[in-house]
């Protein structure tokens, strides 16, 4: 297939660390406030990392080197490394997060400063199936790809290639990722 495009390519910003951890399979879920993410998530959509916003105290101890290796953003612009799509989502409150914390890098805590929320609100969780771009692209930071939303549209002449993609955990073990996720919140 080719690499050009003829649309748009939606892409989620999230901070790069948490980028890293889903391309390296340590996390599997993401945890959204529903107010950043309304309504259904259909198709794949890029991960964009975001260098901005991040705090080092949000990760697990184990995990704090997702932070320490994305704490800046490279001067040659954006790495374009992956894709994703929403296999599962579930409706959680902020209290079902400790039986989530194997499948992500921030501390419960963490995910409960980051998205603040209500004390009778719900979050949502979203289960990724993240796949890795054969052919990975350093793209130039836009001014429209700037700012504090969760979603953006890679401009059209962005090429990313999203058939050509390896998935970075084989399907035994996303299976069993995913009963996982379903037992916790069950």
């Amino acid at each position: 297939m080719s690499e050009a495009k003829t649309a748009a390519i939606p892409a989620l910003k999230e901070r790069a660390g948490v980028v890293n951890a889903l391309l390296e399979g340590s996390q599997t879920v993401l945890v959204r406030h529903p107010t950043l993410d309304p309504g259904t998530i259909d198709g794949q959509f890029v991960l964009y990392p975001s260098y901005t916003h991040q705090v080092p105290d949000r990760y697990q101890s184990r995990h704090e080197g997702y932070y320490h290796r994305a704490s800046a953003k490279p001067d040659a612009g954006v790495p374009i490394r992956a894709v994703a799509a929403v296999r599962k989502e579930f409706a959680v409150s902020s209290d079902d997060l400790e039986a989530l914390a194997r499948h992500y890098v921030y501390t419960p805590d963490g995910l409960r400063d980051k998205y603040d929320p209500d004390p009778d609100g719900e979050l949502r969780v979203l289960l990724l199936r993240v796949s890795a771009l054969e052919s990975p692209r350093l793209i130039e930071e836009r001014g429209s790809y700037r700012g504090c939303r969760a979603w953006i549209d890679l401009e059209d002449d962005v090429e990313v290639d999203l058939e050509s993609t390896t998935p970075v955990l084989d399907d035994a073990t996303f299976a069993e990722r995913k009963a996982t996720v379903r037992d916790a919140l069950e």
